[in-house]
């Protein structure tokens, strides 16, 4: 395996090396390759510089912005080899929810390779105008479209309390809920939550845990976006227009994300058993191709502390 440096002032690719050496491009055929999570251009950077005469790329990201710095990267780097190659991009600002419906439209019914990077991108964090960390003051927001889908402040304000728990407990297991969520319920009786510090100074009252933070505007980020369930409806689509022996790739950013891709994939790789023979009648959709997940070196952690939850799990398509 080839080992990639990248260097971005943005964001450090994680698993990086790992997920291209499971992204084996054809010599005799042509190569339909989905980035479902673009992000600015890392991964895809590297891939593109592969591609063969008339293959094609496309990228999937929910927000503009990343797509349109991500057009700009990529063809600052990798122009010639897209136009000596005849090379096709398609630059796709939707969720990945909407992966099948969204390739109908340019005529694609089949692909070769696909791959999921999951969670926030380090854009989101480190750029105060995306309004996504609490270490800078700005509209509670946490959208990464923010024109299709309710806010965060929204959220805080309209949601009952029995709503509220939930989304606390079931996204992040936030030991700290019910206090968190009375405060809420007290504060916005006075005054409605509209910034990332209006909710802090909630989270703060409330837990002495300093981690309720990182909890609390995750799960409300989960929420927003409907991460989970856009999780589950892709992968469970997108395996049926995935070509006969080539891979879905994921890397999760914590527990309950893991734990759902996990899952997902089980289905998508189990055989039906016969209830009376107890024979094999069928084999399913897929098998694993990484038994069980693999994870950053300690060499990946240190240089990039944020990569130290990461996991990587890949099937293939029977």
């Amino acid at each position: 395996m080839t080992i990639l440096t990248t260097n971005s002032i943005w964001h450090i690719p994680v698993l990086f090396n790992e997920i291209l050496e499971y992204i084996k491009l054809f010599n005799d055929r042509q190569n339909i390759v989905v980035d479902a999570t673009l992000g600015l251009w890392w991964h895809a950077n590297w891939i593109i510089s592969k591609l063969n005469n008339n293959d094609i790329f496309i990228w999937f990201d929910s927000d503009i912005d990343n797509l349109e710095q991500a057009r700009l990267n990529i063809e600052s780097k990798n122009w010639e080899t897209i136009k000596n190659n005849n090379i096709k991009i398609y630059y796709i600002n939707s969720n990945f929810r909407f992966i099948n419906e969204k390739l109908a439209e340019i005529g694609i019914d089949k692909i070769t390779h696909i791959y999921y990077d999951f969670g926030v991108n380090s854009v989101h964090y480190d750029n105060s105008d995306k309004w996504f960390s609490f270490r800078f003051e700005g509209p509670l927001d946490l959208r990464y479209d923010r024109v299709n889908s309710r806010s965060a402040s929204e959220i805080v304000n309209t949601y009952n309390e029995a709503e509220l728990r939930q989304i606390l407990y079931s996204y992040w297991e936030e030991p700290k809920t019910n206090f968190i969520v009375r405060e809420i319920i007290e504060y916005r009786k006075s005054k409605k939550i509209e910034t990332t510090f209006d909710l802090l100074d909630i989270i703060t009252k409330s837990s002495f845990d300093p981690k309720s933070k990182v909890r609390v505007f995750q799960a409300l980020r989960i929420e927003v976006n409907d991460e989970f369930w856009s999780i589950r409806e892709s992968l469970n689509k997108v395996i049926n227009i995935l070509d006969k022996d080539w891979i879905v790739a994921c890397i999760t950013f914590h527990s309950l994300e893991d734990r759902l891709t996990k899952e997902i994939f089980v289905e998508l790789c189990k055989e039906e058993i016969d209830d009376y023979t107890w024979q094999t009648k069928k084999k399913w959709i897929a098998k694993k191709i990484t038994k069980k997940p693999i994870n950053p070196t300690e060499k990946e952690i240190q240089e990039n502390p944020r990569s130290r939850s990461a996991k990587l799990r890949v099937i293939q398509k029977n």
